[in-house]
């Protein structure tokens, strides 16, 4: 009933519906946790696989290989070919 009443009052004082719900969750609910899921995308396999992240490194080695793969390469994909190597040869 106490909540009922809250949100009546701030919906008084706003103009929208949406917005004054908006801000009686921003008020007067708990925060919620939301877990964090990490979604790897294997070229590969071409699903996205929810796990434990993998290292840069490896992710640009992925994408790499994913872009030679390509028969038809345009001129953003071979640009972003010989960066990802650049950086991959300067990482070691």
């Amino acid at each position: 009933m106490i909540k009922l009443f809250q949100y009546i009052i701030i919906r008084l004082t706003t103009r929208h519906a949406t917005s004054a719900a908006i801000i009686f969750e921003q008020l007067y609910q708990s925060k919620r946790e939301q877990p964090i899921l990490i979604i790897n995308y294997h070229p590969s396999e071409g699903i996205a696989v929810p796990g434990p992240g993998i290292s840069k490194k490896q992710e640009m080695k992925e994408a790499l290989r994913y872009l030679k793969a390509k028969e038809i390469k345009s001129k953003q994909d071979k640009s972003s070919i010989s960066m990802l190597e650049g950086v991959l040869v300067s990482m070691g």
